[in-house]
């Protein structure tokens, strides 16, 4: 079924730069919503808000300009981009519904509401689009590197109430210390899949930086009508992670090792887990709060993500004549 539901290849590529433009500013409405229910949670009590105007004014941009650039190319099939935008646009009316007659969600609430997650099944399927119609199959565009670093921003999205740099501040509260570790090695390992996932296409070093930038930027908009320091500073560090993720991607591409693949994601997650410990010590200068982890946790906040990141290096690897899996 999903073979019928294929997009063409666009290879315009000015019709690739509109679609990640509507597709950015759609994404970065869903972060400023965020951000919203973040920190005037009191203050929300519609569905008519300005960052729902962010967030469906992008959504609408991206289908008028899918549907101008389908036109262009006399493409008029139902695919998986048409599929996704008529689940969000569903969604989108039952999230009006839902916000009119049961109130606004609270707490994790708005991340697992039924009209919430045809929002994001919606997404989804409209970034597999701009993914799956890059020009050629066998590598990557700049658009899908940023599409790939944007779905990964949106699984980010989702599990925000398990993610150390929207929540460093259980770092430093007693008591709560398995979740705090727990939500630094969910975001490791996931960082590790996606440089497993992506590594298939051979992306340059430079596109592995923009795509793990690209994820940190949208995550940055969560502080955005709270603390613009905090949003400079998930900037930064997602700049930091992207170069060291680059220079990991070189080393790859350049090693002749029989195990790259698990060293290299072992090392993607490790080194995820070196700048959070990094982050956390600037933190707890920033907030004026003392260090409650000691030294042999905070190592650990580093060597179990390299541990696991090893482990998940495996999913690149065959089974069978252990070579690494291409496309």
């Amino acid at each position: 079924m999903f073979d019928k539901l294929a997009p063409v290849p666009i290879n315009n590529s000015k019709h690739r730069n509109l679609m990640i433009f509507s597709m950015s500013w759609f994404l970065i409405g869903t972060w400023i919503d965020a951000s919203a229910h973040s920190y005037l949670n009191g203050d929300l009590e519609t569905f008519f808000t300005p960052w729902h105007a962010v967030l469906y004014s992008g959504y609408a941009f991206s289908v008028l300009s899918t549907m101008y650039i389908k036109n262009s190319i006399k493409d008029y099939r139902i695919d998986i981009g048409v599929l996704g935008a008529v689940i969000f646009g569903i969604g989108g009316g039952l999230d009006l519904l839902w916000h009119t007659f049961l109130g606004i969600e609270q707490g994790v609430e708005p991340l697992v509401s039924p009209s919430h997650l045809m929002l994001f099944l919606g997404a989804f399927l409209m970034l597999a689009y701009v993914f799956a119609s890059r020009p050629n199959k066998e590598s990557l565009d700049t658009p899908a590197v940023i599409t790939v670093g944007a779905a990964f921003s949106l699984i980010t999205f989702i599990t925000q109430f398990l993610h150390p740099y929207l929540n460093v501040g259980e770092f430093f509260w007693y008591g709560i210390e398995e979740l705090a570790a727990g939500s630094l090695f969910f975001q490791a390992l996931l960082a590790s899949l996606i440089f497993v996932f992506i590594i298939r296409f051979k992306p340059t070093k430079n596109q592995i930086f923009m795509m793990y930038t690209m994820s940190f930027l949208y995550l940055s908009f969560h502080s955005v009508l709270g603390d613009l320091e905090l949003m400079a500073a998930k900037i930064f560090w997602g700049v930091l992670f992207g170069y060291l993720a680059s220079r990991i991607t070189n080393w790859y591409y350049n090693s002749e090792s029989k195990q790259k693949m698990q060293i290299a994601t072992s090392l993607v997650a490790g080194s995820y887990g070196l700048l959070f410990v990094l982050y956390l010590f600037a933190a707890s200068i920033y907030f004026e709060q003392e260090m409650v982890w000691r030294f042999y946790g905070l190592g650990g906040l580093v060597t179990v993500p390299l541990l696991f990141g090893y482990m998940i290096g495996g999913l690149g690897v065959s089974p069978v004549t252990k070579e690494i899996i291409n496309n």
